[in-house]
């Protein structure tokens, strides 16, 4: 079984705006991303077309069937990367802590 294409990004937040970014998916697949650490922040989930436009993106919790475009919260998300050239988890406010963005695309 092939792997196929594979983008990561790990960022640890320290301000505002800090992210974790998958560029130039090639293909329909999938990207996971996770919130670890300790935070008192909010990560929004974004996507783009163009790579100048970014646009909130409703991801599934692994803990629930409800999506999200955010999360003040640890925990793991996916996402169906078709369409897209990027996906991101960016800190949209943070007040403390150090919350660990990782962002995963796979495809087929």
């Amino acid at each position: 079984m092939s792997v196929g294409n594979l983008l990561k990004e790990t960022t640890t937040v320290a301000a505002a705006n800090d992210a974790a970014t998958v560029f130039g998916l090639p293909s329909v697949g999938v990207v996971g991303i996770q919130i670890t650490g300790t935070l008192s922040a909010t990560i929004s989930f974004e996507a783009t077309v163009d790579n100048a436009n970014w646009v909130a993106l409703n991801c599934i919790p692994s803990n629930s069937a409800t999506p999200a475009s955010s999360s003040t919260a640890v925990g793991v998300w996916t996402v169906n990367a078709g369409g897209y050239t990027s996906i991101r988890a960016r800190c949209s406010a943070y007040t403390s802590g150090s919350p660990v963005l990782t962002v995963r695309y796979v495809g087929s």
